[in-house]
């Protein structure tokens, strides 16, 4: 396999990595923000809501987690 194809497949995972980085910081942000919502809600309907969304956030940090070791950039 010559230089340049070797070449191409790392910035073609290193951008994978920024890219799976990027989001995984948008969405601990989201849950940073799911939980404050969470602290000051006092509707139990809104309470409801925020407790899924908090579910869906938290696997998506994981699976994000999980990909990113994968592909060996374990350090977000």
């Amino acid at each position: 396999m010559g230089e340049n194809a070797v070449r191409k497949r790392v910035d073609h995972r290193e951008r994978e990595q920024r890219a799976l980085q990027k989001e995984l910081r948008g969405a601990m942000q989201a849950l940073q923000a799911n939980e404050t919502a969470f602290r000051e809600a006092q509707d139990p309907f809104y309470i409801e809501q925020l407790t899924y969304q908090h579910a869906a956030l938290m696997c998506r940090c994981r699976a994000l987690l999980r990909m990113l070791r994968s592909s060996g950039g374990a350090d977000p």
